[in-house]
């Protein structure tokens, strides 16, 4: 057999093992995440954590857990892993997206670089910043709105 017919199979083969890879699956990533596993995922990083709820971003590779001792788990997709932190209320500066209900954050004290989380809605945004602001007091018609009316 000639080195340019060998050549022509081996390419031919190694493009076969690529189509039957892609065609069955094997290259696509799983959509499938949703708020139960990224409970079993922050569990498995951080065993002694309540997680009171779950907000996942709308593209699902993010996700903030609300915690009890009012810490925020924050869990990341990286490829077919997750990445999961503990952020501290006051640690990280949130500001509003345009547009679109989501959120820009930046960590002060970590090596998480921040970004742009887009969520379902406005009030999820809203919830996820509180909780990174260290604040749990919603805005409210009984309370007067945003920071406004009587608390007591």
């Amino acid at each position: 057999m000639s080195l340019g017919v060998l050549v022509v199979v081996v390419a031919f083969g190694v493009l076969m093992v690529i189509a039957a890879v892609h065609f069955t699956g094997g290259s696509r990533q799983t959509d499938t995440r949703d708020p139960g596993e990224a409970i079993v995922e922050f569990a498995r990083a951080f065993p002694d954590e309540a997680i009171r709820s779950v907000t996942m971003t709308r593209d699902a590779k993010a996700c903030f857990l609300r915690l009890a001792d009012g810490k925020v788990g924050f869990l990341q997709t990286m490829g077919r892993h997750y990445v999961a932190r503990l952020i501290l209320p006051g640690t990280a500066s949130v500001t509003p997206l345009e547009g679109q209900p989501g959120l820009k954050i930046k960590f002060h004290d970590s090596t998480l670089k921040g970004g742009e989380y887009v969520f379902q809605n406005s009030e999820e945004a809203a919830e996820v910043s509180l909780w990174l602001c260290g604040s749990f007091v919603l805005a409210s018609p009984q309370f007067g709105g945003a920071g406004g009316g009587d608390h007591a």
